[in-house]
């Protein structure tokens, strides 16, 4: 009979297997991306860099944690207990961050000195424009920020009914919605799946903590028990 549960050891054991299993999946996603040469947009070399860190240490942590419960092995139990610890307060402090950054950059997402940076590049200027045509918007803030230079994306036909208003200027009806409320709905939309997930992290991390000190709790009743019951036999 065992140290430890096989119950809690089952279950130890297959969340460990399944976090491995997710660390190889990014590793591998992220040596086919290096070898086609592809880079995703919004992805910088520091941003690769910290993927690779998060991916090998999420495959050696799952990889000790399972070798650990299956040998029983207290020491490798404690190891895994204080890199859950630190995991978890890592993921909660940048839960907290992020929820701070992006109430902090929501204030300003909006506000016209956005909409004359985006006026003032030639690159952002045509983003805007294809974006315009795209989810039927106009202007960052509004049609107001092109003023009597309404491009033709900024046309809106009779027949989208409420998303069309009368515009003075240019065309006699252009979009009603900025589309700077429209990024800033899905940049927000986004940013809340991610928190989520980061959070999501810190809980996976406190449990991995409380059944891992379970688990050594028990590796240590079991000796205590066990020790007396050998020296009797013994004596």
């Amino acid at each position: 009979m065992g140290k430890i549960d096989g119950c809690l050891k089952a279950v130890f054991i297959s969340f460990n297997c399944l976090f491995a299993s997710f660390g190889c999946l990014l590793i591998c996603g992220l040596i086919r991306m290096s070898l086609s040469g592809y880079k995703m947009e919004g992805l910088d070399t520091p941003s690769v860099i910290w993927l690779w860190v998060f991916a090998i240490i999420t495959l050696l942590v799952s990889l000790l944690g399972s070798h650990a419960a299956r040998t029983e092995n207290k020491c490798g139990l404690k190891l895994f207990a204080v890199l859950m610890g630190i995991g978890m307060a890592l993921m909660l402090i940048v839960g907290v961050a992020a929820i701070v950054l992006k109430d902090k950059g929501m204030e300003n997402f909006q506000s016209p000195e956005v909409a004359q940076e985006i006026l003032k590049d030639e690159k952002k200027k045509h983003l805007l424009k294809t974006l315009q045509g795209r989810v039927r918007c106009c202007g960052w803030t509004g049609v107001e920020d092109w003023g009597s230079d309404i491009p033709q994306s900024c046309r809106c036909t009779p027949s989208y009914g409420p998303e069309c208003k009368s515009s003075l200027l240019g065309f006699s009806s252009v979009y009603s919605k900025a589309c700077g409320e429209i990024v800033k709905d899905y940049v927000e939309y986004y940013a809340k799946i991610g928190i989520c997930i980061i959070f999501g992290f810190a809980f996976v991390a406190m449990m991995g903590l409380i059944i891992s000190a379970k688990m050594i709790n028990q590796i240590s009743h079991h000796d205590r028990v066990v020790m007396p019951t050998f020296g009797l036999k013994a004596y």
